[in-house]
């Protein structure tokens, strides 16, 4: 997946831990799921949803990444978020792992499903208007 040409609906800036290098020195495969997850976190919680304890909110359906280069401490990176396919109830999130300032290597990108739920019953729901809005690319 490359980087799409549109900007990023969220961008995160993070700093790498020394303690998620693994045995090869570089950042630990479980390590990139979480940087992932902290900027759609991020995003969501700028969107005014309350992760823990609306009435609706967001599951994670599924989530993948591909391992491009390794990321190695020290380092700092962003994160960016693109969305890609938007449905009735849920959406497919771009997300790029890449270094911060100088060549902007990518380290690690891949995509999340997310889907909009009534938080009391499990059941999907239809996405609110805000969200879709959020969803739509900048300009």
């Amino acid at each position: 997946m490359s980087r799409p040409l549109t900007p990023p609906i969220h961008s995160e800036r993070m700093t790498l831990r020394w303690g998620e290098m693994d045995a090869m020195h570089h950042l630990n495969n479980v390590a990139y799921f979480r940087y992932f997850e902290q900027a759609r976190i991020s995003w969501i919680e700028a969107l005014g949803v309350n992760v823990q304890g609306d009435l609706e909110s967001f599951v994670l359906a599924t989530t993948t990444c591909r391992f491009l280069v390794p990321a190695v401490y020290p380092c700092n990176v962003v994160v960016e978020l693109w969305a890609q396919r938007v449905g009735n109830a849920s959406f497919t999130l771009s997300q790029v792992m890449r270094r911060d300032g100088g060549d902007e290597t990518v380290y690690a990108d891949g995509e999340a499903v997310l889907v909009w739920i009534d938080t009391a019953t499990g059941k999907s729901k239809a996405l609110p208007d805000h969200i879709r809005k959020a969803l739509q690319p900048a300009g």
